[in-house]
């Protein structure tokens, strides 16, 4: 009971410590007045609206949105391909692979938009959308790479053996069977990959010429002044993420309530 008792007290501490600054944040962006004192003075949009009329943020907030779509998009094809090699295949190449594939998570991101710098360079390649994206997937696909081969690993193949068994081609196995199974990891792993790129500010700084995603329009705001508006862009940085995340679990329980409609109807008819 007193081991409980400490391990509730810790698991309080921990979240308090974790979402009392998003809190603050929230608070301060519904802010009537301008300063940053505590407590806030009244509750007031004018913040939102502020810079929801600010080209350079509208401007920014599109870029972020395009990268971090193209960027999900892209990592998921690249960590779902690559999670089929290193589960279904033993061999020094797969473990090659997963080894290395983890090395964007390991190495500091400051690294990573230095050497990608380098290779701009090296090639004569300009700051654009394409460098951006580029360096978000390379800080991205390790994570769907981990949750779709985790998903894999607990995959039961004979269903795919089954199937092919029946008469089904490799291609519409994949389509009819494999990919639908493994569809909400893909779908998991697509909105890590989009949130991650979404809030991505260091490798994006060295990547993106003047090109300006939002957190960049925050950095370059906090250098000019200080006020409730920063906050309102960062309750924005928040709320978008997890805008992707109800969307995924929403599609998810419709794709679920579906499926169990069809089996029901399947065994009326069987009754029947």
């Amino acid at each position: 009971m007193r081991r409980s008792r400490t391990l509730t007290v810790v698991a309080g501490f921990l979240i308090v410590f974790i979402y009392l600054p998003l809190l603050v944040v929230v608070l301060y962006a519904l802010n009537g007045q301008a300063n940053l004192s505590w407590p806030p003075h009244g509750v007031s949009l004018q913040w939102f609206r502020l810079v929801l009329s600010d080209p350079l943020f509208r401007a920014g907030l599109t870029t972020s949105v395009w990268a971090a779509t193209t960027t999900a998009i892209v990592a998921a094809a690249i960590g779902t391909a690559a999670a089929f090699a290193i589960t279904r295949r033993s061999t020094r190449f797969s473990r090659w692979l997963e080894s290395t594939s983890r090395l964007p998570v390991l190495l500091p991101p400051l690294f990573i938009g230095i050497s990608l710098v380098a290779a701009m360079k090296t090639f004569a390649v300009d700051p654009s959308m394409f460098t951006i994206i580029a360096g978000h997937v390379i800080v991205s696909t390790p994570f769907v790479i981990l949750i779709v081969a985790s998903r894999l690993r607990t995959y039961d193949v004979a269903v795919e053996q089954a199937a092919r068994d029946l008469g089904a081609s490799p291609s519409m196995v994949l389509r009819r069977i494999t990919l639908p199974l493994i569809a909400p990891s893909v779908l998991g792993g697509m909105v890590i990959a989009f949130a991650i790129s979404f809030d991505e500010v260091l490798i994006t700084n060295f990547t993106s010429g003047t090109r300006q995603t939002l957190p960049l329009f925050v950095l370059s705001r906090l250098r000019r002044t200080i006020d409730p508006s920063v906050n309102a862009v960062a309750t924005i940085l928040l709320v978008v993420p997890w805008i992707a995340v109800t969307l995924l679990f929403v599609a998810q329980r419709r794709r679920a309530a579906r499926h169990r409609g069809e089996i029901r109807m399947s065994e009326l008819a069987r009754a029947a």
